[in-house]
């Protein structure tokens, strides 16, 4: 019995996933999410207080497969950039998902949810390259880190948002071309 209940709760935090990949957390429906998890909302319950606790649950287990999980260190943040962008292009949800976090639930993270846990100790890093010499001190670490983020997720996503409003992409576009792209922007930012 104890498996089956597992397997629930798996395919309800895969469904999940899909729907506030796809609408957000304001736009997510919880009666979807046990439709397509074939589970009733009362199940579906019996595993998640609420909304919020499934969005959490569904964040924590991105995270735990996610960009953010791949080490920075100051001696190769190029490097870094193009391991966020690898995990960006095997998992583009992932990067819809952190969309949907950043316009909708930055606010609301609590002070020790594994997203800022993750993201403090990044800008400790920086602030350590800094500090040794090995990144541009001009930057503002939070600044810094945010453009290091920005380039790998709009890089790997297809070199973003300007190309579509545009309707025009590189004749010779290719994956290993956007991400060693990737690679020269976070060089030439930390100042390699």
């Amino acid at each position: 019995m104890r498996a089956a209940g597992h397997a629930t709760r798996e395919r309800i935090l895969a469904a999940a996933k899909d729907e506030f990949t796809e609408y957000g957390f304001a736009g997510a429906r919880l009666n979807r999410i046990a439709a397509t998890a074939r589970a009733s909302k009362e199940r579906l319950y019996s595993y998640f207080a609420s909304k919020e606790e499934l969005f959490e649950a569904v964040v924590a287990q991105w995270i735990a497969d996610a960009p953010y999980r791949v080490p920075m260190t100051a001696e190769d943040v190029p490097g870094y950039v193009e391991r966020v962008f690898d995990n960006f292009v095997a998992d583009p949800r992932g990067a819809r998902l952190q969309r949907w976090i950043e316009l909708e639930q930055s606010g609301g993270l609590s002070d020790d949810h594994p997203l800022r846990r993750l993201f403090r100790a990044k800008l400790a890093e920086v602030r350590r390259g800094q500090e040794a010499g090995l990144i541009d001190p001009s930057w503002h670490p939070l600044d810094l880190l945010t453009l290091l983020t920005e380039i790998a997720q709009s890089m790997a996503t297809g070199a973003g948002v300007i190309s579509g409003i545009v309707g025009e992409a590189r004749a010779d576009d290719t994956r290993a071309q956007r991400r060693a792209a990737a690679a020269e922007a976070a060089r030439r930012l930390v100042g390699f």
